[in-house]
């Protein structure tokens, strides 16, 4: 009998070779004795004590090989990796404390940086790592690269903030692990950073000069002097982190089996069936929901009920208390003025969407979803997008104890652009939302338009949630 997919024991993966690769300074001047200092911002702030934003790209390799990866892939990503961090500098820097123990944090950056990459060999099943059926985490952990103390941005020694790894299965395929500190940048940074990389080791070596980062050749802008900070938000996100590391507040850890990894696609038809199937928006929220209101609508719906279905705790099921959801929103183009898209930072508000459980769980549960999520979105406005940061601290401690649903990553990172050489992904996939519960949502890697949620849950709860993905998509749930 085959055993469940948390209880295999996880592939070997064995580490052949660590390298550090520096920032290519080619006719740059040095950054100096002194180093270079870049302070956080109150976006930055918000997100020291976080663990690293995690995400796996695996790529199908039929001739992958450990020799060739060595020998003649590995010059290829060094080099690359060399040219695309001399204009993502900052993230082969470090954050620190200055002074040493006080809360003034800023990313420091000198003429030795470097950033680790680690060279390894799996033999685990790639089509099934990289597949969306039920995943033990224990098998995808050994494919993230580790920040030795990132989870510590308190600690008075520098903390690193990036680290790499390519793992190679033999005859298989090959997967890219990427780890950055939050502290550093977001999540539209990230995938701007990996596809940057991706591209510069797609461009022949006589364009090395030349050559600068897609998309548009848009370089990143490093400049903080472009956050103002005129209501002491730092002040005000530094202190309201302590307090939640000092009231020990984190999102509720599940209870029983070991959460499993598992990746569910919404089709454009799907979206269109949902969207033709929910009553459409009152009036202030404009004519149609958009892609991304129905599929958090119908995930979250879902989520509730599987959830519900297996607790016995009183009150619970009879849906008298509030569920909670939270995401980030870029707000680049919402400020005023507004910061450059290709601004190298955190530039992420919050939104809050609360709404009686009961109602979400019942019949016609997505349509109050989707109106509940899209008039948070409306309330954001524009302009002074952050006219109620100095509360967002406050409602996330409130919201904790009823353990809210979050998002991580969106469909407009279009992640399955990063093409190193071979091909697009066959998979991406976010790490870390097994600690949070949080979803995390991808452009489609086989249609325009499609949207694909990965998270993490016990057994019992996925199985449950499957039956009612699938059935919330046939009938009017």
């Amino acid at each position: 009998s085959s055993s469940s997919s948390s209880s295999q024991l996880p592939p070997a993966v064995r580490v052949l070779e660590t390298c550090r690769v520096a920032p290519s300074r080619d006719g740059l001047p040095p950054i100096g004795e002194e180093g270079a200092s870049l302070p956080l911002t109150f976006f930055d702030v918000r997100w020291v004590r976080s663990h690293p934003m995690e995400r796996l790209f695996f790529y199908r390799w039929h001739d992958a090989d450990t020799p060739r990866l060595l020998h003649s892939v590995l010059p290829r990503l060094t080099r690359a990796l060399s040219l695309t961090l001399r204009h993502y500098y900052p993230l082969a820097g470090r954050l620190r404390a200055v002074p040493p123990g006080s809360d003034a944090f800023e990313i420091y950056c000198t003429d030795s940086d470097s950033v680790p990459l680690t060279l390894a060999e799996s033999d685990g099943d790639f089509l099934r790592l990289a597949g969306d059926q039920p995943r033990g985490l224990h098998e995808l952990r050994p494919l993230v690269p580790q920040i030795l103390g990132a989870a510590d941005g308190g600690a008075d020694s520098p903390q690193p903030l990036m680290a790499l790894q390519v793992t190679v299965f033999p005859g298989a395929g090959v997967c890219v692990g990427v780890s950055i500190h939050h502290s550093a940048c977001d999540g539209s940074v990230f995938t701007r950073f990996v596809k940057a990389w991706a591209a510069a080791c797609c461009s022949p070596p006589e364009e090395d000069v030349a050559w600068v980062p897609p998309p548009d050749g848009e370089l990143p802008v490093v400049d903080r002097t472009l956050v103002s900070d005129p209501k002491g938000l730092y002040t005000i996100f530094r202190d309201g982190i302590k307090s939640l590391a000092t009231d020990s507040l984190s999102f509720p850890k599940y209870d029983g089996p070991d959460p499993v990894l598992s990746t569910f696609l919404l089709r454009r038809a799907h979206i269109e069936e949902l969207r033709r199937r929910v009553p459409s928006p009152p009036p202030p929220l404009g004519t149609r929901y958009s892609s991304f209101v129905l599929a958090v609508a119908h995930v979250w719906v879902c989520l509730l009920r599987a959830e519900q279905q297996g607790t016995t705790t009183p009150g619970a099921a009879a849906g008298d208390d509030a569920a909670h959801l939270f995401f980030a929103v870029d707000f680049r183009a919402r400020l005023r003025p507004p910061l450059p898209a290709a601004y190298l930072g955190n530039c992420l508000g919050s939104c809050f969407v609360d709404a009686p459980r009961g109602e979400l769980v019942g019949k016609g549960g997505v349509g109050r979803a989707a109106e509940a999520i899209a008039g948070s979105v409306a309330r954001l406005g524009e302009g002074d997008v952050l006219w109620d940061a100095e509360e967002w601290t406050g409602k996330v401690k409130e919201r904790l104890p009823g353990r809210p649903l979050t998002i991580a990553g969106s469909p407009r990172f279009r992640v399955y652009d990063a093409d190193f050489g071979w091909g697009r992904p066959a998979k991406v996939e976010v790490l870390g939302i097994e600690r949070t519960g949080a979803i995390a949502l991808a452009d489609s890697r086989e249609e325009e338009g499609g949207i694909e949620v990965g998270f993490a849950r016990p057994e019992p709860v996925m199985t449950r949630f499957a039956s009612l993905f699938a059935a919330g998509l046939q009938d009017n749930n």
